[in-house]
């Protein structure tokens, strides 16, 4: 009986031991795009580093077309440091922007200067603020998707992050998924965990399938509508005109006159009558401008239409 009792014991002893090295802690559901974006307490930053965290693009089914990336930089530096440029090799044109509001009126303006970020503070790029601009895309970027962006800082430091494409319902990366410059730089990698992409499994193989965007539906007729449209050409006519640049007037034209005809060939849904109806009319004044050479006019008309083109892009 007492050699029993030994053993009991023993056994119960060596249960609990188990026991206490399986402990499961309660699952907590990983935010949403929206959650974590809707934040203003970023984590705090790890002194003596720099790191990024919640990095993730939006999706952008345009070859040609624009995208954009957002992402954390934490500063736990002793110095201001300066986010002076990126790139990536699936855009031609990768620049730091800005949405403001002018006149109660949503635009996109570049930062050509970059971001700064005060020691021991950080900066948060996010949909509607600054965020990274990737300009005329080599191809379209689906949720699931994956690609890489190398960030640049003036005091010398660079890293390469693997940005994940996430649709507005996907999970994001924790922010322990952190790119820390001790570890070669990061070899930054923000991984999506969730396989639940809503709408981004869909293959876009039938003519009347549409893509759900935020609340509202397009058509395949309407995506492939915009991505018809000369976008990038018109972004090359109002940075040239914007640097001062000597430009081919019968080229630049040839563009506008191009975007017109395609605007009018096509049968555009409710929702974006508006501002279609808004790029009309600043392709004809900037057409009327460029005939009559008048380019300090056909420079603001230029920028202004840049931007009603982007504003109908973020409609997709």
């Amino acid at each position: 009986m007492h050699m029993y009792m030994q053993r009991l014991a023993i056994c119960l002893l060596v249960f609990a031991f188990v026991l206490s090295g399986c402990t499961v802690a309660p699952v907590q559901p990983a935010p949403t795009i929206d959650a974590v974006t809707a934040t203003e307490t970023p984590p705090e930053p790890e002194p003596g580093r720099l790191t990024i965290v919640d990095v993730r693009a939006r999706p952008a089914p345009l070859a040609g077309g624009t995208g954009a990336v957002y992402f954390t930089v934490l500063n736990g530096l002793d110095r201001d440091v300066q986010l002076v440029s990126a790139s990536s090799p699936v855009a031609k044109v990768v620049e730091t922007h800005e949405t403001v509001s002018e006149n109660g009126v949503m635009k996109m303006i570049p930062l050509p200067d970059g971001y700064e970020i005060p020691a021991g503070e950080a900066l948060v790029l996010k949909p509607g603020g600054k965020h990274i601009m990737l300009i005329d895309l080599v191809k379209p970027l689906q949720p699931g998707d994956e690609f890489t962006l190398t960030v640049n800082f003036d005091n010398g430091e660079s890293f390469e992050l693997t940005v994940p494409v996430l649709d507005m319902q996907m999970t994001m990366p924790m922010p322990d998924a952190q790119h820390d410059h001790d570890q070669d730089h990061g070899d930054a990698k923000a991984e999506d965990t969730s396989h639940d992409h809503g709408h981004g499994d869909a293959e876009m193989k039938e003519e009347s399938r549409s893509h759900d965007h935020g609340h509202i539906t397009h058509s395949e007729a309407t995506m492939a509508a915009i991505q018809a449209l000369p976008i990038s050409a018109v972004h090359k006519l109002d940075e040239a005109l914007h640097a001062g640049e000597a430009i081919d007037l019968n080229a630049a034209l040839e563009t506008v006159h191009e975007l017109k005809e395609k605007l009018d060939a096509t049968s555009w849904p409710e929702e974006l009558k508006e501002v279609v109806s808004a790029i009309r009319a600043k392709v004809e004044a900037l057409h009327a401008a460029l005939s009559n050479n008048d380019l300090n006019a056909a420079k603001a008309l230029a920028a202004e239409l840049h931007d009603l083109l982007h504003q109908l892009e973020g409609h997709r």
